[in-house]
């Protein structure tokens, strides 16, 4: 009885063990929070600090604290290793905290980073190129106003059929990620009636949506295409694609589908930006639709 008693003791004691085993290889290591990070990445968040005015942030507890601490700096989030003691920063967390500046080229050098919040700050400049590419790539997550993501401000798009009245319409799309469509609509009253007007839709699009056709603009070289692109035909469509860019405006019109390759695939983009966001919020009416040349047509 004594053996049988000793050995279900024995049993059981194994499988205390092998769960507890389990849960210590489950739990997250704190060993890398008192490692702190390499070097190279404190020295990052250091530039990022001194370069934004980090001693007027409203939120800078722990910053600058000796090595090993980063981890505990606010907006600072990192990932301990498993399989390597090695610790990384992969979430910056700085929205709306009074940054000042522009983010230095340094900071490209938290190879790790997978998210970057940087809403609601006074920041100028683009983000690094190494930061860039990386959200161009999807690798990194990026919440930060247009400007520091693309240089362009406003993207201005308009389409019309020489031999059809009322089928001209003209997409505007901003940094601030506003849209109007501006349609030329035929009131149609009597079978005869030529009379007609403009339709004006607003809404808001998709966060990011704005940034990423300014990457594709540069991608595809719109900013070093032809003005023009005709072909030797009657009746056609038209496109007129106007893009402003560090403040200065660049227009390419495209009749006849008479552009490369590059110049359709942008021109769909815009169309599909319109056209995938959320419904049309404002709806009203005018005499006529602004044309570009206008002062103030594209608001």
């Amino acid at each position: 009885m004594t053996r049988i008693l000793l050995t279900l003791g024995l049993i059981s004691c194994f499988f205390v063990c092998v769960e507890c085993l389990g849960q210590s290889a489950n739990r997250p290591s704190h060993s890398g929070e008192a490692q702190g990070v390499s070097p190279q990445e404190r020295q990052a968040l250091v530039t990022l600090y001194g370069a934004t005015d980090g001693s007027h942030w409203k939120h800078h507890e722990g910053w600058l604290e000796a090595p090993g601490t980063e981890c505990r700096w606010d907006g600072v989030r990192c990932k301990h290793g498993v399989l390597e003691p090695t610790t990384t920063v992969t979430r910056l967390e700085l929205l709306e905290n009074n940054l000042r500046g522009t983010i230095p080229e340094a900071v490209g050098q938290l190879a790790h980073l997978e998210e970057l919040y940087l809403v609601g700050n006074q920041l100028s400049g683009m983000l690094p190129d190494a930061l860039l590419g990386r959200w161009r790539t999807g690798e990194l997550f990026v919440a930060a106003e247009s400007r520091l993501l693309t240089d362009v401000t406003e993207i201005d798009f308009e389409f019309g059929a020489s031999a059809l009245l009322c089928q001209q319409h003209r997409v505007v799309l901003r940094s601030d990620r506003s849209a109007e469509l501006f349609t030329k609509r035929c009131r149609n009253a009597t079978p005869d009636d030529r009379t007609t007007f403009c339709e004006v839709k607003d809404r808001q699009i998709w966060p990011g949506e704005f940034e990423r056709l300014g990457w594709l603009l540069e991608k595809n070289g719109f900013f070093a295409l032809a003005a023009d692109y005709d072909r030797d035909i009657t009746d056609g469509a038209f496109a007129s694609t106007r893009v402003t860019r560090s403040g200065k405006p660049h227009e390419v019109v495209d009749y006849a589908g008479a552009g490369p390759f590059e110049l359709w695939v942008i021109q769909q983009a815009i169309e599909g930006v319109a056209s995938s966001s959320s419904e049309w919020q404002k709806t009203t009416t005018r005499p006529e639709c602004p044309r570009w040349s206008e002062p103030g047509a594209a608001r």
